[in-house]
């Protein structure tokens, strides 16, 4: 290829590819509320526990993969950082709300329950993005 060639073929820019962010926290939700449903017959309270704790968990780290991809590229080097930023601090607050919110508003419930369930979907999305990231994104 000659240097005239070359300077007509535009560089390939590199670009981190966004993950199917729907996909995988749609997922997790289907996965919840597929557990939650399960637990019905055990306790209603066990059940409704269970689903509070895993979306306190989904919320959250949806919003922080939001935020996070919105922009890509060295051009917007700037905005990555800002939206990175945000989409932690926006992270830290929502879940330290919804656990307050829950400790406030839900009577009975089973604290438990509630932990085990967040610490189990925490460690699903976990194991889905590294999953993702080291199978060729085949999710």
């Amino acid at each position: 290829m000659t240097a005239e060639n070359e300077r007509r073929i535009p560089r390939a820019v590199h670009k981190v590819p966004t993950p199917p962010i729907l996909k995988i926290y749609g997922f997790q939700c289907a996965l919840v509320l597929l557990a939650s449903v399960m637990l019905i017959p055990l306790d209603k309270v066990t059940a409704y526990s269970a689903v509070i704790g895993g979306m306190i968990s989904v919320v959250p780290n949806a919003y922080f993969a939001r935020q996070v991809f919105r922009y890509a590229g060295a051009a917007f080097a700037r905005e990555v950082t800002r939206s990175f930023y945000r989409g932690e601090s926006g992270k830290f607050v929502t879940t330290v709300a919804m656990f307050a919110a829950t400790f406030a508003l839900v009577q009975p419930l089973q604290v438990f329950v509630l932990f085990i369930a967040y610490l189990i979907v925490m460690l699903l999305n976990a194991v889905i993005l590294a999953r993702y990231a080291g199978l060729g994104k085949k999710i």
